[in-house]
């Protein structure tokens, strides 16, 4: 048997409130992709992971000889997510630079939570996003500390 109903509330909401923790930063910061991005993506990921859990399971119990392979979704996620990370990426700035690195990534990454939470993986997932919003502020303070020195 799969992932019962309930289980799949709890680790749908785990996922999209660890996706959220990282989509306020960047949704106070206008950056290019904002809360819903995180939530919706971290969610997703959750819920892909518990659908094809719950369909392998369920398929080799109806034909064991047949060779079910759920870390393919896996891989199909993290090329899905780089797509919508690039998007963000795209635009340049007046001096050169690539803007929208940290968001791509920070997508990419929420991803990740979104799998873990879907495995029912949650210290991992919530470490993860803790992880991210460390690293996003800690980046900005250091900056701004950076600016007011100079």
């Amino acid at each position: 048997m799969g992932v019962e109903n309930l289980e799949f509330v709890v680790r749908l909401l785990v996922a999209a409130s660890c996706g959220l923790i990282v989509g306020i930063d960047r949704e106070i910061k206008n950056k290019p992709l904002g809360a819903r991005s995180y939530v919706l993506v971290s969610a997703g990921c959750a819920a892909w992971t518990m659908l094809t859990v719950s369909f392998s399971i369920e398929t080799v119990e109806a034909f064991p000889d047949l060779n079910a392979d759920p870390t393919r979704l896996i891989q199909g996620l993290v090329g899905a997510i780089g797509f919508l990370g690039a998007g963000a990426i795209i635009s340049t700035s007046e001096q050169g630079r690539l803007r929208g690195v940290a968001s791509g990534a920070a997508i990419w990454g929420v991803g990740a939570i979104g799998v873990a939470c879907g495995l029912g993986m949650f210290t991992e997932a919530l470490m993860l996003a803790t992880l991210f919003f460390i690293v996003l502020n800690t980046y900005d303070l250091m900056a701004d500390r950076t600016k007011d020195d100079g």
